[in-house]
């Protein structure tokens, strides 16, 4: 009987967390709707949807990524892992000899519903922002290496399907993308596969890439020229990022300095004088 209460009172909730988030997530493209330049807004609207494109490339070689997926768009599925998790959680308070009341068991069951929600989703973005991170970085090597197959006289089509197939034993990550960015090539042009490929890999510097590669072969200059100027510029930026991040480490180590250095100190050295002002009082 209490576990059927316990259900009964948990999914409700469930149900209620999924709506909440759903909400959010529509009044935060709406948000991105009233932006005035198209571009940008078509930017932001991406940004939104938590790397879709990225997403769908990056599952069809990560397992991982798939099972979060799954488990994130099976509600019947966080039902399972919610009970799963609070059976482990009760067979440990049993072994471990805690006292739990109704009201405890109940806040278990409700824990083990939200974090069986929010986890998956949360898991699917945080993997695939770090692998939009690890690709970002990479790029400028890929940059050379399609540098230097175009000034061994390859044409842009066929340095990227070059890649393509060579780049598996050098960077796997580009692998798929480049791939991706291949087969629209010879169904519907390079321009239309410089897009999608911004698209897929949503970064600034993808995005820098894409342009000047469409500028380069609209007004015919030298690509491997433009391509080596575009690597070196990714890379600073890169590095002046770098550098950014260094320099706010000194802001962000005074909060703990202050709260686990400056006052202890204070209370040791304030201590034996009021310690003795106490005792001579």
């Amino acid at each position: 009987m209490k576990v059927f209460f316990l259900l009964v009172f948990a999914i409700p909730v469930a149900y209620l967390i999924v709506f909440i988030l759903g909400r959010v997530r529509q009044a935060q493209i709406k948000n991105s709707l009233t932006l005035v330049d198209a571009k940008t807004q078509e930017l932001k609207i991406q940004e939104h949807k938590d790397h879709h494109h990225t997403e769908a490339v990056l599952e069809q070689n990560s397992q991982t990524l798939s099972l979060y997926r799954r488990i994130d768009g099976s509600f019947i599925l966080k039902i399972v892992l919610a009970i799963i998790l609070s059976v482990v959680s009760f067979i440990i308070s049993k072994v471990m000899s805690w006292e739990f009341s109704g009201s405890d068991y109940i806040v278990v069951v409700v824990m083990s519903m939200i974090v069986t929600i929010v986890l998956p989703s949360t898991l699917r973005a945080m993997y695939v922002r770090k692998r939009v991170k690890t690709l970002t970085a990479e790029l400028p090597w890929m940059i050379d290496l399609l540098a230097v197959s175009i000034q061994c006289g390859m044409t842009p089509e066929q340095a990227f399907k070059f890649l393509a197939t060579k780049m598996s034993g050098i960077n796997p990550d580009f692998v798929p993308f480049l791939q991706r960015l291949v087969r629209r090539t010879e169904m519907s042009g390079l321009s239309n596969a410089l897009y999608h490929f911004s698209r897929e890999i949503p970064s600034t510097e993808t995005r820098l890439f894409c342009a000047m590669l469409e500028q380069s072969l609209q007004y015919g200059s030298s690509l491997y020229e433009q391509l080596m100027d575009l690597s070196r510029e990714i890379r600073e930026i890169q590095l002046l990022t770098t550098e950014e991040n260094i320099g706010k480490l000194s802001a962000k180590m005074s909060v703990p300095l202050i709260l686990f250095f400056m006052f202890p100190v204070v209370i040791i050295v304030a201590a034996p004088g009021i310690m003795r002002a106490i005792a001579n009082g």
